[in-house]
């Protein structure tokens, strides 16, 4: 009874550390968290976890059950703030968890288990811990409806659970944990390992229980073919005969999803070089500045010199996988996964503080009471950061879609963007407001044959629904009939049946220009002509086009050229079998006097048209000339 007293007495003060760390940080996260309804995989994980889901791959199905179970106890706010508020709390728990990791892992030296330098761990575990937590990637996801912040939970208790020499059920219970929640936690594997090989002993345990608490989490999977058929989201009926399928509910689409097969092709081991070990080192600065990153590299010599072989074994292997995994890994948010490298690196900021503070003491003895001088790196943190990553006022994706859910939409209409983040909060108001639950969200890779945004537009067209995009997206008017309503777009069809003046003249293999046709000026002395452009295979790069206008002797005297289709289909989108609306302005031509033998009122023009690589100009294909007429206010070709 009296050495349980003892140990709950020494273990005490370690769990006041971490309060001191965990809970300044989870209200720093509260106050600037964002306050409701997110674009992107935040807005995803705001609704699935409440309505028991299925998100995107791989899963993570003790995120969402966990979250399924706070979204509907905590009564604050509404179900988006909540999910917010779940990872600032597991953002503080990480953060209190660093605080007992560093404290075990960076045992003091003799010159600093003496009097008053007890406190220097302390100060220096706060210090790492607080560094992290107001460090600006590990900060943003803890703002936001997020799995990043718990997954550093997880990587903080394994590495906690290893170097305090816990039994071995409990390290691989904790593992298979993380493997039931973001699964590159199996990247810590290799320095756990050798950690075990250096310390030359056996973990205390069983390995056989210790094998039964690693791989029962993982059944928390089957959640995902038990929950798949009653998630109406999963299946879009776009029409009688054409019905979406999300997610494919067979043993081969489990193991696919779950093994996030969608993106395996964005992992190339080839990419590791010079530039992408410049975009990990510049990832670090960015998070704790020139200092803090210095700190660090004195505390991995440290670890050196001090022959920590174990604990640099744990810390060297697990920040190399995690760093040569993201190096090789082609995501746009990478940035995101080196969160756990970071909580790697705050450990060695805190042995290089303590080694400096070593270095002190061999100077002068009271050296230990100035270690609370380096508090100042979060501190400098929080005030750098504080007004950068504030999204307490971020209310941009509620006012839009609270403004398009108001909109007289017809019944069943299809929603279209390029940008699948955009939509994500139609879900959340349709599933977990109970809004407009007859429209139909659209966007490329919804569904793996839907590559690109006029792929997706051809599917929605052709189930007869009415079609709007959620944005104005100029551009689109090359392959489709497409108007401003609202503030939305409204796709009318495509140009097929058009009438014009017909060429057929194949600028090159893939392309050839159909026809003209003389359009309606907007201003006086410009003409208006549209190209229409019929693509016989995949152009397979961006273009630009152009009309020239010609003199007599065939010289270029004004002209128009742009890229046709702007950003959101350019040349590279367009499809065998395609009609496209090219439309060229040239302006200027009320200076021009008619060419002899002209009628009054009346202009002929030797127009040239064709395309070019940007930014060679080099030109695609042959050239096309031909010859228009414009009469007065009227437009006419032949």
């Amino acid at each position: 009874m009296v050495s349980v007293l003892r140990q709950r007495l020494r273990l005490c003060p370690k769990i006041c550390i971490a309060l001191m760390a965990g809970v300044p940080a989870f209200v720093v996260y509260a106050i600037t968290g964002a306050p409701t309804v997110l674009y992107g995989d935040g807005g995803e994980f705001q609704f699935v976890p409440y309505i028991l889901g299925i998100p995107h791959p791989t899963g993570y199905p003790l995120y969402c059950l966990l979250g399924w179970v706070w979204s509907h106890l905590v009564p604050i706010g509404d179900v988006a703030r909540r999910m917010n508020l779940l990872s600032a709390l597991w953002g503080g728990m990480a953060v209190g968890m660093v605080v007992l990791l560093a404290m075990r892992a960076l045992k003091p030296p003799g010159s600093l288990s003496r009097g008053a330098g007890d406190i220097t761990p302390f100060i220096l575990a706060l210090m790492a811990a607080l560094a992290l937590a107001f460090s600006p990637t590990f900060w943003s996801q803890a703002l936001i409806a997020e799995v990043y912040t718990f997954h550093a939970f997880l990587t903080a208790a394994l590495l906690w659970a290893v170097v305090a020499g816990k039994r071995i059920e409990l390290v691989a219970l904790i593992l298979g944990l993380g493997l039931a929640h973001h699964r590159s936690i199996l990247l810590l594997t290799p320095g756990v390992v050798a950690f075990y090989i250096l310390r030359r002993e056996r973990p205390k345990g069983s390995l056989r229980l210790a094998l039964v608490a690693l791989v029962l989490p993982l059944f928390l999977y089957a959640y995902i073919p038990l929950r798949a058929p009653h998630l109406p989201y999963l299946r879009v009926p776009l029409s009688p005969d054409d019905t979406l399928v999300l997610h494919p509910n067979t043993l081969q689409g489990f193991i696919n999803f779950v093994l996030g097969k969608r993106f395996g092709g964005l992992l190339d081991w080839r990419a590791i070089g010079p530039e992408r070990a410049y975009m990990v080192g510049k990832l670090l600065i960015e998070q704790f500045g020139w200092g803090g990153v210095t700190l660090g590299l004195v505390g991995l010599v440290a670890l050196s010199t001090r022959r920590r072989w174990d604990v640099l074994a744990l810390t060297g292997l697990g920040y190399i996988s995690i760093a040569l995994f993201n190096m090789a890994y082609l995501i746009g948010d990478i940035h995101v996964l080196f969160i756990p490298s970071y909580i790697i690196f705050a450990l060695w900021m805190a042995a290089g503080g303590q080694e400096l503070i070593c270095l002190g003491r061999r100077l002068h003895p009271k050296a230990t009471y100035v270690s609370a001088v380096f508090l100042a790196l979060p501190l400098w943190l929080l005030l750098t950061n504080f007004h950068v990553l504030d999204r307490s006022q971020d209310f941009t994706a509620r006012e839009q879609w609270v403004r398009i859910l108001s909109l007289p939409l017809p019944e069943g209409a299809v929603l279209v963007s390029n940008d699948r983040n955009e939509l994500v909060p139609l879900y959340y108001y349709q599933l977990v407001g109970g809004r407009r639950p007859d429209l139909i969200a659209l966007y490329p890779l919804i569904t793996p044959e839907m590559q690109d945004v006029g792929l997706v537009l051809d599917r929605a067209l052709a189930s007869g629904r009415p079609v709007f995009t959620i944005k104005p997206m100029r551009g689109l008017e090359v392959a489709y009939r497409w108007v401003e309503w609202e503030g939305l777009g409204k796709v009318e069809g495509t140009y097929e049946g058009a009438n014009f003046e017909s060429v057929e003249v194949a600028i090159a293999e893939p392309l050839m220009l159909a026809g003209y046709e003389l359009c309606e000026p907007k201003e006086e002395g410009e003409l208006c002509i549209a190209l229409y452009w019929r693509v016989r295979e995949p152009i397979g790069e961006v273009l630009h086009s152009y009309v020239h206008l010609l003199d007599e002797q065939g010289e270029r005297v004004a002209g128009s050229d742009h890229r046709p289709g702007g950003d959101f289909y350019p040349t590279s989108l367009w499809k065998p079998g395609q009609l496209l609306r090219d439309v060229h302005r040239i302006k200027g031509l009320k200076e021009l006097a008619p060419l002899p033998g002209q009628s009054p009122g009346a202009l002929t023009f030797k127009l040239r048209a064709g395309m070019y690589r940007w930014p060679s100009i080099e030109p695609y294909g042959h050239t096309v000339e031909f010859t228009v007429v414009k009469r007065g206010d009227q437009a006419s070709a032949y």
